[in-house]
This record gives structure tokens, sequence and C-alpha cells, in this order.
């Protein structure tokens, strides 16, 4: 579910009833406290789920970068494992275009889908209020939804229920911008509020934010319902108590917490933490798990749990296995998130139980993007651009004061702990790298042209200007 918070939903302790059917799904799994995206934007996280590697090791972190031909996925491993597989995506940044196919016998993109573009252009001419949104009925932006998920995932599992299949979707109702995709669902706020992205982007004033919000927790009602519906199917079908099933966002969103809105860029907690949820065959396991655990541990545990060999992956995560079966009792020490973009300035972020250190990696900036970086620091550290900032999350949870002065002991720990990760990062980057030596055809593989069609979307979704 696309920038997807977990303090939003009812089973993280939300005052609102925002999720049931993510609540009744999690009564029956395991719920991860604290979760940990690798990335605060969509396509290098998307990446590092599928691969179990950094984003730094991967490489998917500029808007041209596609998933390397050379990395293996959890999709080719599980294929060839004899799982069908299928992908089915509601977002541009995870597509086959940017090399997310792979290893998938079919992956469906909903905003080509023609049954998809033209009942989202029935809605157009219903509310021609939208035209400025999302184009004209002739010429619009198709932004599918959960329901439009489970139009193309219910024939599917019919046809192949007696399969062993992995399905990897990808949902997009949570991301901005926020519209009521169904009126009968807008229990937080008018079913006719609008906000598109660059709106969001842009917003300072509490009331804008706080509508915002109330437009977010709608949007989370309409994917839960959908969501539910889907697992009442399953059920229907005598395939849910069989299904591993695992709910995560890619991030989380700002609401201005840190002076900014939205996501992408600076990795505060309200960007890179995530919900993890993972319903097991049979509910096996149950209960909540405190531990810190991260994107890239999803896959490690799927391979353990169905004790299939990790073959040739590059694997940088964990599995919780060990820690569900009381064998352990950490999953991790830390968790290990990194914004690196050619076009702003990079951030890396090394998050314990305790405390956080984040580091700012200049790069050659335009003053405007200068600013904008700056408007995301907390305001009493706007005016000194500080390369490293070390938060007390147990005293001090919403990252407010920068204590690197205070607790150099921490600081030099934490700091040698994050140049080593880096260090070891570039060491498997420089080697993955090598080996594409050994694949043919990859000139498409790195400042990819984007289709006309992914880069409106793209657009709508606050990814151009």
């Amino acid at each position: 579910m696309d920038s997807l918070r977990p303090d939003f939903l009812s089973c993280y302790g939300y005052r609102k009833e925002t999720s049931p059917n993510i609540d009744r799904l999690a009564e029956e799994g395991v719920v991860f406290t604290h979760a940990f995206a690798q990335a605060t934007w969509t396509r290098p996280s998307g990446a590092s789920m599928l691969s179990s590697t950094y984003p730094s090791v991967h490489g998917v972190n500029g808007m041209h970068d596609v998933l390397p031909v050379h990395l293996p996925t959890i999709s080719q491993h599980l294929k060839r494992s004899g799982f069908r597989t299928i992908g089915i995506s509601s977002m541009g940044n995870i597509s086959p275009h940017f090399g997310f196919g792979r290893g998938f016998d079919v992956f469906i993109e909903l905003y080509k889908e023609k049954k998809v573009i033209e009942r989202r252009r029935k809605v157009i001419i219903k509310n021609p209020q939208w035209e400025p949104h999302f184009g004209t009925a002739e010429n619009f932006v198709p932004i599918a939804t959960s329901d439009d998920v489970n139009e193309f995932i219910l024939p599917l599992l019919v046809q192949h229920g007696n399969e062993h299949i992995f399905i990897f979707v990808w949902s997009l109702d949570t991301h901005m911008p926020y519209f009521h995709r169904d009126m009968r669902l807008a229990h937080f706020c008018l079913q006719d509020d609008i906000r598109l992205a660059e709106e969001i982007d842009k917003a300072t004033s509490p009331s804008e934010i706080d509508l915002f919000m109330r437009l977010y927790e709608d949007m989370i009602v309409y994917n839960d319902y959908h969501l539910g519906f889907l697992i009442e199917k399953l059920k229907e079908l005598g395939l849910y108590e069989e299904t591993f099933l695992i709910i995560t966002g890619d991030h989380g969103e700002a609401f201005g917490e840190h002076g900014a809105t939205a996501h992408g860029r600076v990795p505060h907690d309200e960007q890179i933490r995530v919900p993890l949820i993972m319903k097991f065959p049979f509910s096996q396991f149950a209960g909540k798990i405190s531990s810190i655990v991260q994107h890239i541990d999803i896959v490690p545990t799927i391979l353990d749990y169905f004790n299939i060999a990790d073959g040739q992956m590059l694997i940088q995560g964990k599995s919780v296995m060990p820690t569900l079966r009381g064998k352990q009792v950490k999953v991790n020490d830390y968790a290990f998130t990194e914004f690196l973009h050619r076009d702003f300035a990079s951030y890396v972020a090394i998050r314990t139980e305790s405390h956080k250190l984040m580091a700012v990696r200049r790069r050659e900036i335009t003053f405007r993007e200068w600013l904008k970086e700056r408007k995301q620091l907390w305001p009493s550290q706007r005016f000194v651009y500080k390369p490293l900032y070390l938060f007390d999350i147990g005293n001090d949870p919403f990252e407010k004061e920068n204590i690197i002065g205070k607790r150099k002991d921490i600081a030099r720990h934490s700091h040698s702990l994050l140049k080593s990760i880096i260090r070891n990062n570039n060491r498997l980057g420089r080697k993955l790298r090598k080996n594409r030596n050994n694949f043919k055809n990859l000139n498409k593989e790195k400042d990819v042209e984007i289709d006309t069609q992914v880069a409106s979307q793209l657009k709508a979704l606050g990814y151009f200007e």
C-alpha cells in the first residue's frame, strides 16, 4: 500500500477506525511494530523489497534508473522454484519499464489496461470538476484503484488456485493525489475534497495539513475496504488459510512534522517507518514483535519459511523466522535507510531502538533545491545546514532536538557503524556492477527514456513538475 504509515492504522494504535480489515488480519498474524523502509520514495524501496539489497547496492536511486538485470530478485527465484509468478501494479514506478517485470509470468500494469482507462474516463465525465486535476475525458491520467486490483487478481486466483503462486501487488490509493474513489467511503472529510500532488507538496498551513490528513484517512479506508473484499474471496475459494499474506507500505508520508509534506528525501521516521504485517499459513505465528525489521528482511523470511535456498540471490536482509520460533531475541540491531539522488542532496540514516543518526551527503544543487531541502529540517535547525544529526528516540520520538554535540559517545559509535555499512554497500555495489559483464543488451539499464503513459501518471503523482 503505497505511502502507508503505520500510525494511521487502528491496529497500530490510531484513535480512528481506519483499517478494520487490516486489523482483523493483524489479529491472525504477526505485527512488526518497528519496521523501516530502505528509501523514502517508491522505486528504490520497491527494488529493495524484491532484491533484499540496499539502494546503494542495487543502484535504483533516480528517476531514470532501472532495476539491474544482473541483480537476482525474489520473483525470478520463486519462478525457478516452481511458483507461478504474478505482478499487479497501479504505480508507474513499479513497472516492467523500469525492470520490475523480470521473473513474472504475468505482469499487469493497471494504468495501461483498457478496462481501467474506460472506467476512470467515465468517472471524469461524471465529475467534470476533476478535469483540471486529471485531464479531460479524452486525454486523462488513469489512476488505478484497489477495486481494479481485485478485478484482475480474482480471475487469476480462480485459474491458478491449485498451484503454488507468488503474487506481488502494488496499490496506490494511499498515495497522493487524494480524492475519493467511492463516495460511500468518505468517512472523515467531504466527498468533493480533492488535492493534487503539487498542492500537498507545497502545503504549509495547519488547516491545509489537517485536511490532507483527513483525506489520507479516507484513502486508507478505501484501500482497506477492498483488501477486505479480496480476503473474503480468498476464503470463498478455499485459499485463505494456506496463504502467506504480507502487507507493508513502501515508505511513510509527512504531514508537516519537520516542515514538509508528502515524501522523499529526508529520512525522518514519518517517512521511513512502515507497517509490516505477516499472516502466515494457518495462522501458525501470531502476536507483536518489537524488534527492528526492514524491507530487505521480507525476501529471506519468505525463503526461510518455505525452506527454499537463496541460490544466486544477494541477500542483505535477515529472516524473521528465528525470532518467531524463539531461537533469538532480535531480528536486527538497526535499520539503514538511504536517499541517493543525482539531482538533490543525499541522506543516509541508521536507526536503532534508542537513537537515530542521520547524515547529509552534500551535492551540487541549485539554491531553490537547497531551500526545499532545508525546509524539511526542524525549524531550529534550518539556518545551520549541518552534516550530522543525532536524535534520542526514547526521549525525543518526534526527532526535534539534534543532540550530536551532547552525546559524542553515541555519535562516534553510530557514525562508525554508519561508515562501515556504507563501505560494505559500496563494495557489494562494485562487485555487482562487475557482474554486468556476464549479461548482454544492458544498454537500456540506465538513463531509460520514460514512456508517455508512465510519464503522465508519474507527473500526476508528483514526480515531475
